[in-house]
């Protein structure tokens, strides 16, 4: 016979973790205040591509929805593609995606550049022999590529001057 009744016991564990997780900020705003300025005070260059919107959506998710935008990120994405693992009959077996992205964020009151940058990355992926499996591939290497270049973009602006100016 048990002492304890499990479905309280869950409900009260489960409802304990839920409400514990509600304040949970990202990590790296907890120990510097100048991170924490640039935490959901950046508003984002309106997306025209698809590839643009990828990185927008998750630039936002990594430094927040500008409520209040202090500061103005644009950027300007090249991907190019290339053939590479050829057969002897010219088909490429794999292919490989390179991605830059030259950014800048600006002060939007001072209309001045604080930090301007670019990074690089590149990934690839199999082409398959079915057309079907061709383009499910190639839009999950864009997708895998557009979130490297927005981590690298984070890192750019978290290792900056900006961040680490005591002034």
């Amino acid at each position: 016979m048990l002492l304890f009744d499990k479905k309280k016991y869950i409900f009260s564990i489960l409802l304990s973790v839920f409400i514990a997780g509600c304040s949970f900020e990202p990590a790296w705003i907890a120990g510097n205040n100048k991170a924490k300025t640039f935490w959901q005070k950046i508003d984002l260059k309106e997306p025209i591509t698809s590839n643009e919107f990828r990185l927008n959506r998750y630039l936002a998710s990594r430094i927040g929805d500008a409520e209040d935008a202090e500061f103005f990120l644009e950027y300007e994405l090249f991907t190019e593609t290339k053939r590479t693992a050829l057969s002897f009959d010219g088909k490429a077996h794999r292919i490989r995606i390179l991605g830059e992205v030259k950014f800048s964020l600006l002060h939007s009151e001072k209309n001045t550049i604080l930090l301007s940058s670019s990074v690089k990355d590149s990934l690839g992926y199999s082409d398959a022999i079915f057309a079907v499996t061709d383009q499910a591939s190639e839009r999950d290497a864009y997708k895998r590529l557009m979130v490297l270049l927005g981590d690298r973009i984070v890192d750019e602006l978290l290792s900056s001057k900006i961040m680490n100016d005591e002034t």
